[in-house]
């Protein structure tokens, strides 16, 4: 039988080299067969460019890539069913919640603008689309968080070379103007002198009170048990973290490898420690079994005794605090102490930038905090309060002078 003819406009290069088309645009879309899978099913590869020469060379790129591995067997794998395997993949060396997090951001926000587009098809101009959608939406934290995910996705699939670029190299989320300066993540020394008062006031205050002592990560503090706690020592060992996933708590390991640390306690730590043990004891006393109930006759039972679950901070009956519970006993006591509010976080953020306007070294408060480097702790955690500036508001004659300068 006669090979058919080639169609009009059409150019063949023999077998193996791949065909031309001129399109009536007046591009050129190009094909080729780069090899052949496993069932034997050819893979093709095909584009369009602008001049016959850019064509030509497209084509030739593309059997190179496949001869040196470059392009993967399965090139129809979608983005979501690739972040699908990337995050399973990540599930050992991820934090419980983080990985909850991921798979949140992922099916909220980026499967459904680029989960059916194929891995090899998403270009940098995608990303930045996602993007600009989320900043205007006002989600910035979530642009940053997103653009994470998806780079960590697509350095492991370039290294698997099943992609021969990262769009996520050469694309960032922009930084949103913003009209207004940002309130301050940090309570002043002011404030915190105002607030300590209402939390010591308070059973419910005790936790927030060694956050500000401390530094701990609310799941850390919520985390902290009897038996990782030395009081002759002075010391705490983090090496539990309780977090909340899918509205249910559980135990998890520390956020990061540097988390997991040891924690030397100033003497007011330890006393706020001594009078949450003194708490601990009185409700214990009082719920359990067999204890009257005023109010009630005599053989009554109680409804609600003592659980010794062994951790530090507790409710009442002594059941686990949630860190997610936390947030509305703050507000109460941020609003009674009448200092602005403040997120349970920001007591981390507090502890570090006084510990550091007054001089302790970076890489001590860093280590304290469990960064896993000193300048995340500078460039994330370290407020420069309006006082500092005041305070170190040198004249020239005083520069010039060679004197060196202290601030108390």
């Amino acid at each position: 039988m006669p090979k058919a003819r080639a169609k009009a406009g059409e150019q063949k290069a023999g077998n193996g080299r791949g065909s031309l088309d001129l399109l009536p645009s007046g591009r050129y879309r190009w094909r080729i067969t780069v090899g052949l899978k496993p069932d034997g099913t050819p893979i093709r590869k095909s584009g369009t460019e602008a001049t016959e020469k850019d064509a030509w060379a497209a084509m030739t790129q593309a059997q190179a890539d496949h001869l040196r591995g470059g392009v993967a067997a399965p090139d129809r794998v979608t983005l979501s069913e690739w972040l699908d395997r990337w995050l399973e993949g990540k599930r050992s060396s991820l934090a419980v919640k983080t990985h909850h997090n991921y798979r949140k951001l992922i099916d909220l926000h980026i499967a459904p603008r680029l989960g059916r587009k194929r891995l090899q098809d998403v270009r940098p101009a995608d990303l930045r689309a996602l993007y600009t959608a989320l900043g205007a939406a006002g989600l910035t934290d979530t642009q940053r968080q997103t653009h994470n995910i998806l780079h960590g996705a697509f350095s492991e699939a370039l290294r698997l070379e099943l992609v021969m670029r990262d769009p996520t190299a050469v694309i960032r989320p922009q930084p949103v103007r913003r009209d207004a300066p940002q309130e301050e993540k940090a309570l002043t020394a002011e404030e915190v002198a105002a607030l300590l008062p209402a939390l010591q006031a308070s059973r419910w205050g005790l936790v927030f009170e060694f956050m500000l002592h401390t530094g701990l990560r609310r799941g850390e503090a919520c985390g902290l048990k009897w038996a990782h706690v030395d009081i002759e020592a002075g010391t705490i060992r983090i090496i539990e973290n309780l977090v909340t996933v899918g509205g249910k708590s559980q135990i998890s390991t520390p956020k990061t490898a540097k988390s997991a640390r040891r924690v030397h306690l100033s003497s007011e730590a330890l006393d706020c420690l001594r009078r949450q043990q003194a708490v601990q004891d009185l409700e214990r006393t009082a719920l359990s079994p067999g204890q009257p109930v005023p109010g009630h006759e005599k053989g009554y039972e109680r409804k609600r005794i003592w659980q010794d679950t062994g951790y530090v901070f507790t409710g009442i009956s002594g059941v686990r605090l949630l860190p997610d519970k936390l947030k509305r006993y703050l507000e109460v006591f941020c609003k009674k102490a009448r200092v602005r509010q403040v997120t349970v976080h920001g007591l981390r953020h507090t502890h570090a930038s006084l510990m550091l306007r007054r001089g302790v070294p970076l890489e001590v408060v860093s280590q304290k905090l469990g960064h896993s480097r000193p300048s995340f702790t500078a460039d994330v955690y370290r407020t420069v309060y309006q006082s500092e500036h005041e305070e170190w508001a040198i004249g020239l004659s005083d520069l010039l002078s060679g004197r060196k300068f202290s601030v108390n």
